[in-house]
């Protein structure tokens, strides 16, 4: 028998390397209050009811001048309006359910 014949497990590193240069994050805003805020919803389990208590937490607490949800409608479905999204709004809050 020779090594090509033997049972073998072939293993897969998935990690690989990142194709993509990292970016450098948004500034942080000096307040939430005036601010108009994007929600939003990756489509998991219970995430509206999280980003419903987030807005309403914005607006009634923190001062928000606008709270506006966008929906993915599932998790690893992609999010084409994101250009939008980013062009409307001053900060961003991504929520995640169950």
């Amino acid at each position: 028998m020779t090594a090509h014949d033997r049972p073998h497990t072939s293993v897969c590193d998935p990690t690989g390397a990142p194709n993509a240069p990292p970016k450098q994050l948004a500034p942080r805003l000096q307040s939430l209050r005036g601010a108009r805020v994007a929600l939003l919803d990756n489509g998991k389990e219970f995430s509206d009811d999280v980003i419903n208590a987030i807005g309403t937490v914005l607006k009634h607490e923190l001062g928000v001048k606008e709270v506006r949800v966008w929906d993915k409608q599932f998790p690893a479905k992609g999010a084409p309006f994101l250009p939008e999204l980013a062009r409307s709004c001053d900060a961003v809050i991504t929520g995640v359910g169950h």
